[in-house]
């Protein structure tokens, strides 16, 4: 209705400059009077042929240059244009619809430089490209994308332009055409650190990651150099009169479990977030190189869970959640992470990574150290923003057994991430 409307105003439009030049010039008479007349009449008939000049009807295709890519990555994107009539265009426009999730940018470390200012991810996105096609029956545009951030972006429409010379008639149309780009988090290296343990005998680590326990004992055999003196068997030895050491049995790498935050909360900060999407993609990247069996779950407005796998479409299925995940959900992070403590087993080393604690999320967290064989806790979180509230939590669990690294601007602008485990 509404385009029928516009139309029939700039034909009357077109229709009342003809009649005012057709008019002035016979009432006028004269060279002067009839050579206006004939000199503006093939804008005219210029302004009615576009006027009736269907662009609805025109092949438009967006190509993109990938359509998965990572973070902080450019993809140049080209626009084509086919038409069947080569009517003469004086100029068009072609401006892109852009979804809000491309109104961001992601610049790698540097968005973690100043995390209190959110607004350093906007990203006022706007394209629109002129050409002067004329009686070209095909054509092209070409821009780029820079910065990309990560999520799953739909490139829905284009919108079209174009005009007479003189800005009387113009006209326009929005062509619908689907593109999805799926952006990866940025990943960067994890050097995990082993935390030292003090023993009767000195200091060593408790247990490694990636090494595999030898604490079921098989059988025992004859001491052979290089046995550790507490391996002895000393009943063993004392019958045979000879130096037996026990024989163990290997056991199956240490499971682990790893747990995102993806909880939105009133006061959390959408830089932490991201940092704690960013860090638990480079951290299941480590772990996956290692041969210890691993699991991923996020806790949000719907659960995520990936079991243990090592196979790379099972990779490439987190790799997409973590895309596409977004901090939504009404039922408090604490409130989740209690009921799936009940269906986790025993004995598994848990990391927690979140962008916001509280002391529901405290109490949470200590049931679950009890559970676990070892819980690691990161907090990703700026550093301004530390309260007195953060430091008393952290204090806590640290003193329930619950291994706390904290994330702010410092550790999160280096070129790889460093923790202890």
């Amino acid at each position: 209705m509404r385009q029928s409307v516009q139309f029939i105003a700039k034909l009357v439009l077109v229709l009342l400059l003809f009649t005012i030049l057709f008019s002035y010039a016979m009432f006028q008479g004269g060279f002067v009077s009839w050579f206006l007349f004939y000199g503006f009449l093939p804008f005219l008939v210029y302004m009615f042929g576009l006027l009736v000049y269907p662009i609805n009807n025109w092949e438009i295709t967006r190509e993109l240059s990938k359509r998965v890519a990572t973070a902080g990555e450019t993809i140049d994107i080209e626009v084509k244009l086919t038409r069947n009539f080569p009517f003469p265009l004086y100029y068009c426009v072609v401006e892109e619809y852009f979804p809000d999730s491309l109104k961001k940018k992601d610049t790698h470390f540097e968005k973690f430089r100043n995390m209190d200012d959110s607004a350093n991810m906007d990203e006022a996105r706007e394209v629109k490209q002129v050409s002067f096609p004329w009686f070209k029956k095909s054509w092209r545009y070409q821009y780029r994308l820079e910065k990309v951030p990560r999520g799953e972006h739909q490139l829905q429409a284009l919108r079209i332009k174009t005009g007479d010379f003189f800005g009387f008639v113009k006209k326009e149309f929005i062509y619908p055409t689907e593109e999805k780009l799926l952006v990866f988090p940025y990943k960067r290296q994890v050097k995990l650190k082993e935390r030292v343990y003090s023993f009767e005998q000195g200091a060593s680590p408790s247990f490694k990651l990636n090494e595999k326990n030898t604490n079921v004992v098989a059988g025992v055999r004859e001491y052979m150099p290089g046995d550790k003196f507490a391996w002895i068997d000393w009943k063993t030895t004392a019958k045979k009169n000879e130096m037996m050491t026990k024989e163990f049995e290997q056991e199956k790498s240490v499971d682990m479990l790893i747990v995102l935050n993806a909880v939105y909360h009133s006061s959390m900060n959408p830089i932490s977030f991201e940092g704690a999407v960013e860090f638990s993609a480079s951290l299941l990247e480590e772990l996956h190189k290692k041969s210890s069996q691993l699991a991923f779950m996020t806790l949000g407005d719907g659960k995520g869970f990936f079991p243990f796998q090592q196979d790379y479409k099972h990779k490439q299925m987190i790799q997409q959640h973590l895309a596409q995940i977004r901090p939504i959900g009404r039922i408090p992070f604490a409130q989740q992470l209690d009921r799936e403590r009940s269906q986790l087993p025993a004995g598994m080393i848990t990391m927690v990574v979140s962008h916001y604690l509280d002391p529901q999320t405290l109490q949470s967290l200590q049931k679950l150290a009890q559970k676990s064989k070892r819980l690691l806790f990161f907090y990703i979180r700026p550093h301004s923003q530390m309260n007195f509230q953060d430091h008393q939590l952290i204090k806590s669990l640290k003193q329930h057994g619950v291994i706390v690294t904290v994330l702010s601007e410092e550790q999160l602008i280096q070129e790889e991430f460093g923790v202890s485990t």
